[in-house]
C-alpha cells in the first residue's frame, strides 16, 4: 500500500482494480449462491431419504417409540438402503421404495434386506427403475408360492430367459403377473413358465399378451370344455400323468405334433380350434413347432442360470455411463 501510494495512478490502473475487484465480488456471490444450493440439495435428499424409511416403517408396522429406542430391525432396513445408494447405482432413497413394497408383500426386515441385492441386480440387468424390479419380483413370487423357490435363482431363471430369447426382463415379469398363480400347475414351475413364455416371446407375443397366452393354454388343457375334452379324449393326448399331476408341456406338445402329422391341414385346424380358444391358436403353434429340440435348449439354458443377473447387470454397468451413474 505505501509502495502503490507513493506512484501516480493512471486511468488504465483504475478501470483495471475495478474490473478484478467487480470479478471478485461476482466469483464470491457465485461461491454463496453454490454452497446454498448444495445445503438445499442435501437438505433435500435427507429429507427424502428419511420420508421413504418411515414408510417402510410404518408397513412393517413400526412405531415412532420403537424407532426412536434404536429399533434393531429399522437399524438393519436403514444401513442397507444407504450401502445400496453407496455402492449401487440407485439412491438410498430408491432402495427404500424398493424395500418399501417388500414391506407390503409381508417381507420382515430380515427377509426384505436379503433380497435386496438380489432385486438391485434384476432392476440393473433389465434397465428398471428399483421399486418396479421389487414389486414384480414379490407379486410374482407370491403368485407362484412354493412353485417359485429362492429370489436369487426366481431372478436369475429372468435374466437368463432375456438373454436367450426375444424378450426383456420387464417384458418377462409383465407375462408373469399375467400368467399368475395358474402356473403353479406346471411340472417344470418356473423354468418351464419362463421357456414357453421365452418361445412365445420369439414368436412375437410378449409380456402381458404372452403371460395371458401361457394361462390360457393351461386353462384349455386342465379344465377344458366338455367338447375339448371328448376330443382329447378321442385322439388319446394325456394331459395328466398317473399320479393326477399335469405332464410337461413339452412332452405334452411332442405327443400333439404326433398325432396331427397323421392328419390334413384341414383336421389339424379343427383339432386346434376345439382343444384351443382361437385367440391363442399363434402361440399354440409357436410351442408344436418348438417343442422337443428347441424346447429343452432353452430349459437347459435357464436351469443352469446361476448368477445370471449379477453378472448381466455388471456387463451393463462395464462402460463410462455406467460409472458416472
Amino acid at each position: 500500500m505505501d509502495e502503490a501510494g507513493n506512484k501516480t495512478i493512471s486511468l488504465g490502473d483504475v478501470i483495471k482494480a475495478n474490473l478484478i475487484s467487480s470479478a471478485i465480488i461476482n466469483g464470491v456471490k457465485e461461491l454463496a449462491n453454490g454452497i446454498k444450493e448444495l445445503a438445499k440439495g442435501a437438505i433435500s435428499v435427507g429429507m427424502d431419504f428419511e420420508s421413504g424409511m418411515s414408510q417402510v416403517a410404518a408397513t412393517m408396522g413400526m412405531t415412532t417409540q420403537e424407532i426412536a429406542g434404536g429399533s434393531e430391525a429399522y437399524t438393519k432396513l436403514e444401513n442397507a438402503a444407504k450401502e445400496a445408494g453407496n455402492t449401487t447405482q440407485f439412491s438410498a432413497t430408491q432402495a427404500a421404495e424398493a424395500l418399501n413394497y417388500m414391506a407390503l408383500a409381508g417381507y420382515d426386515a430380515d427377509k426384505a434386506v436379503e433380497t435386496l441385492p438380489t432385486v438391485l441386480n434384476l432392476a440393473a440387468a433389465g434397465g428398471m427403475d428399483l421399486a418396479t424390479a421389487s414389486d414384480m419380483v414379490t407379486d410374482s413370487m407370491s403368485a407362484l408360492g412354493d412353485k417359485a423357490g429362492t429370489t436369487e435363482s426366481f431372478v436369475d431363471k429372468m435374466a437368463k430367459t432375456s438373454q436367450k430369447s426375444n424378450t426383456s426382463v420387464q417384458q418377462l415379469g409383465e407375462a408373469l403377473l399375467s400368467v399368475g398363480g395358474t402356473a403353479k400347475s406346471l411340472a417344470g414351475g418356473v423354468t418351464e413358465a419362463n421357456t414357453v413364455l421365452g418361445i412365445f416371446a420369439d414368436s412375437g407375443t410378449k409380456g402381458a399378451e404372452g403371460g395371458t397366452a401361457l394361462r390360457n393354454v393351461i386353462l384349455s388343457l386342465t379344465a377344458p370344455t366338455d367338447t375339448a375334452k371328448k376330443k382329447m379324449q378321442e385322439l388319446g393326448l394325456k394331459v395328466f400323468d398317473a399320479n393326477g399331476n399335469m405332464r410337461p408341456l413339452n412332452e405334452t406338445f411332442q405327443d400333439l405334433n404326433g398325432i396331427l402329422g397323421n392328419m390334413t391341414q384341414g383336421e389339424q385346424t379343427e383339432v386346434l380350434n376345439t382343444i384351443f380358444n382361437k385367440v391363442d391358436l399363434k402361440s399354440v403353434n409357436a410351442l408344436l413347432a418348438n417343442s422337443g429340440e428347441r424346447f429343452n435348449e432353452l430349459s437347459g439354458y435357464i436351469e443352469n442360470s446361476t448368477g445370471a443377473a449379477e453378472q448381466m447387470a455388471a456387463t451393463m454397468n462395464d462402460n463410462l455411463q455406467g460409472k458416472i451413474t
